[in-house]
């Protein structure tokens, strides 16, 4: 159960299911641009059409968090991109492991629907945007990993109400698209909470604020034809500005979660209204990192990654599965993390974060692959964008890697008996 209370953390990743030990950790931080050349498909909004980017609203960051101990490490990449393809994250992960002997690595997207499409031939087949972003991600990593430093860590947990949920189920079962809730009419299930963990140097100076938060990058819409990061890059912006370091955005599970000012146009304010939510979402941020006083450096963590088949919806060949990657860590007794390769519907990260046993739990979506939509097995029956187009997996498969994820975290923290 997650709770708005300060708690210690410090990081030590044992890969598997060992027994927790105390290890002293180091981190080291680095980022790099990856906007993509103007003239490119742009992610998402199938409005679009055939239109490409025309301009640049806003740099796409890749930035990259290497926490290590003796023996152990976990790699952290957020990106401001919609998605990344499996073949260019086994890029990554190949050139990481060849360079500073690092492979846990976990990919977590923002899903800006104003990111650039990605895309293996954009601008030519020779030289892809795409293999840029591999480049600038590997030299982010390994910087990062050069580079490492003593920390510490602390968490914190706030509240923000700038989202909305886009099936509004009426009766019978019926399903209304909300797309569009700018007069705030109260929907559910929503999350509101803030997650906050921030990583400082020995001597306090910040390395790096993680913000996890759930909602869709979605307050720019199609007729926006400049790239940008949405929301979250405004906000890290601004925390970095007030705090230094860098912040990284993890996305929640907000598959059917839009901002109240969704797809604003940009000729009725749309960039002011991006720039608005962001500041909120970061002054929120900067709130709960300014309240973490407690800090400390010897708990320790394990990780798990697990490979899970999914049967699919419609395929007419029963033995056809999708492959989902999840990864668990946790840290201490304290915090644990889940990530999934998806748009999960928000009910999922609720469930595990009321399931759980640690006293905080992040649920990481859009992780390590893009397997579309993972709607909730009532909504599977009430239907609605999400809960029938967009998604491939069986109903039932978020709810089945929900319990995986928490199976592990409990394996892994020997809480399991």
């Amino acid at each position: 159960m997650t709770k708005s209370v300060v708690t210690c953390l410090v990081v030590a990743v044992i890969v598997g299911f060992p027994s927790l030990s105390v290890e002293a950790l180091t981190g080291g931080a680095a980022r790099r641009e990856i906007t993509p050349p103007v003239g490119g498909a742009m992610y998402g909004y199938s409005a679009r059409g055939a239109a490409v980017s025309v301009g640049i609203h806003d740099p796409l960051l890749a930035r990259a968090l290497v926490l290590r101990s003796e023996e152990n490490h976990l790699v952290l990449i957020t990106l401001d991109l919609g998605g990344i393809s499996r073949e260019s994250m086994q890029v990554v992960r190949d050139a990481v492991k060849e360079s500073v002997a690092l492979e846990n690595l976990l990919f977590a997207v923002s899903h800006s629907h104003s990111s650039g499409a990605f895309q293996r031939d954009f601008p030519s087949a020779e030289a892809p945007w795409a293999r840029d972003v591999e480049a600038q991600i590997i030299e982010a990593c390994n910087e990062a990993a050069n580079n490492l430093v003593p920390v510490k860590i602390g968490v914190g947990w706030g509240r923000l109400e700038e989202g909305h949920n886009r099936r509004l189920v009426k009766e019978h079962d019926e399903v209304e698209m909300l797309w569009s809730n700018r007069d705030r009419i109260p929907t559910a299930p929503v999350d509101h909470a803030v997650g906050v963990i921030r990583v400082e140097t020995q001597d306090g100076t910040p390395l790096a604020t993680l913000v996890n938060f759930t909602c869709h990058p979605v307050v720019l819409g199609p007729d926006n034809l400049n790239i940008s990061a949405d929301y979250p890059g405004a906000m890290a912006r601004r925390v970095e500005e007030n705090v230094g370091g860098q912040c990284m955005f993890l996305q929640g599970a907000c598959g059917d979660i839009n901002p109240y000012g969704d797809k604003t146009p940009v000729a009725e304010g749309g960039f002011e209204e991006m720039a608005r939510m962001g500041y909120a979402l970061a002054d929120e941020a900067l709130r709960i990192s300014n309240d973490i006083t407690e800090f400390a450096q010897d708990l320790a963590i394990t990780f798990h990654s697990e490979t899970v088949p999914l049967a699919m919806r419609r395929s007419r060949d029963p033995d056809k599965t999708i492959d989902a990657e999840i990864n668990t860590a946790t840290i201490g007794d304290h915090i644990a993390l889940a990530a999934f390769p998806g748009e999960f519907f928000v009910e999922h990260g609720l469930s595990l974060k009321e399931r759980s046993k640690f006293a905080h739990t992040f649920f990481v979506g859009y992780c390590n692959g893009g397997l579309g939509y993972f709607p909730t097995i009532n909504a599977c029956v009430e239907g609605g964008y999400g809960a029938d187009i967009g998604s491939a997996v069986a109903p039932g498969a978020g709810e089945h890697l929900v319990n995986r994820a928490l199976i592990n975290l409990y394996r892994q923290s020997g809480r399991l008996r």
